[in-house]
């Protein structure tokens, strides 16, 4: 018996939303927010009107999910009490908590609405698309390296934009696999728009994360790939290196990395910051200052921007990298937290890296390539609770938990 128009309703808006969060993603602040909010109102929806335990038999997450994030929520709120700052400690747990919700919204929306597994890579390939549309007419119709940021930031959009080409990269492979002509010049095209926004955005940690997490990505169907295939995308690899070596100001940003404090203002702001979250953490190495209380570093007096001491500057602020901020604001304690809530999915995952399911592979590959990629750009910013970052990082883990609980995901994306 079909399900009456009444009964798919509710499932296909959730679909549509958690669709439009993945299209918007890539390029749209404020329309991926909104995307977020009216998909956990629709989560709410289904709380309030399902039927008694709908919520305990289809949210069936994995346990150590639940372990790792009660783990998590638990010491943290432990460095609040202990800290100094217990307002701006709740409203960073809060925060926390609304960016790990595209996780189990993910679970829910694909439960009710499977077929949508077929249309979120094509979604993400389309966001894409538009992103690198937008920063290539912000770089003057050129491959030009204006450290742009179309409608996100500047930092989030080469984080977001690293995160996804791996995905678009795997799903070109399933493309290849499925011999699907149309689908593999659609991914083809969304990588090139990937690549004018990488190259627009010149983010360093974006540069150098790329190739690790494509190769991560063939890694994973390495058995699948035949000879043809391997050929394409080593020439596809081959042509974006080239093209980006070839950049003399991406170049001149790379010669940035190895100067000296006294020659680059970015760097000696950076490694101020670090070094004032290092002694914060030696300062406190258990329990840290508590979230979000780390005391501004000092003000660094560089002869290329003289009147950087005279402008306003907050009390609190991060230590520009999210391991060192974390044991800065929690100690070893929140630190262990931490690991406890990204390692949770991980080894949820773990097992099926050798999974027979094309469909498997690629979403359990994406995972680990969103999951190394915060570990990369963590490594030289505090993004850990930048929204478009974390909805592309919950959601696909989300995807990528469901995918691998099911007995025989459709082997096709579309």
């Amino acid at each position: 018996m079909e399900p009456t128009i009444k009964a798919v309703w509710p499932r296909l808006i959730g679909a549509i939303f958690l669709g439009g969060l993945a299209l918007t993603g890539s390029f749209a602040r404020g329309l991926v927010n909104g995307c977020f909010v009216l998909l956990a109102l629709w989560g709410l929806f289904y709380l309030v009107t399902a039927q008694k335990n709908f919520w305990l038999k289809t949210l069936a997450l994995p346990k150590q999910i639940f372990w790792g994030a009660g783990l998590y929520f638990a010491v943290i709120i432990l460095t609040i009490l202990t800290g100094s700052e217990y307002g701006r400690g709740f409203k960073h747990l809060i925060n926390v908590a609304y960016l790990l919700a595209p996780l189990p919204l993910a679970w829910l929306a694909l439960s009710q609405w499977p077929r949508l597994l077929r249309y979120l890579a094509p979604l993400y390939g389309l966001g894409l698309i538009v992103a690198g549309l937008m920063t290539f007419k912000e770089a003057g119709y050129g491959l030009n390296c204006v450290r742009a940021k179309a409608s996100l930031g500047m930092i989030e959009l080469g984080a977001v934009v690293t995160q996804l080409i791996p995905l678009v990269f795997g799903a070109l492979i399933l493309a290849f696999l499925d011999r699907n002509r149309k689908l593999a010049i659609f991914f083809i095209v969304a990588l090139g728009g990937a690549f004018s926004a990488l190259i627009a955005n010149c983010s360093r940690i974006a540069l150098l994360s790329v190739p690790v997490l494509i190769v991560l990505m063939i890694w994973g169907f390495r058995r699948r790939l035949g000879l043809l295939v391997r050929l394409a995308l080593i020439v596809a690899f081959g042509v974006g290196a080239i093209l980006t070596l070839k950049n003399e100001v991406i170049l001149a940003r790379f010669g940035e990395i190895v100067a000296g404090e006294s020659d680059n203002y970015n760097n000696a702001v950076r490694l101020g910051h670090w070094r004032k979250g290092w002694e914060v953490f030696l300062e406190n190495p258990i329990l840290g200052v508590g979230p979000r209380a780390i005391p501004n570093a000092p003000v660094v007096e560089h002869p290329l921007v003289p009147e950087y001491s005279k402008r306003s500057r907050p009390k609190y602020y991060h230590a520009h990298q999210v391991f060192i901020n974390v044991l800065a604001e929690s100690g070893l304690v929140g630190f262990l937290g931490f690991l406890a809530l990204h390692l949770a999915p991980i080894l949820v995952l773990w097992p099926y890296r050798r999974d027979q399911n094309p469909i498997k592979l690629f979403w359990v590959y994406g995972a680990f390539c969103v999951a190394l990629q915060l570990f990369f750009n963590g490594l030289t910013d505090s993004v850990f609770t930048l929204k478009p970052l974390m909805y592309v990082y919950w959601t696909v883990t989300g995807v990528a938990l469901w995918v691998v609980n099911q007995p025989e995901p459709e082997t096709a994306l579309t």
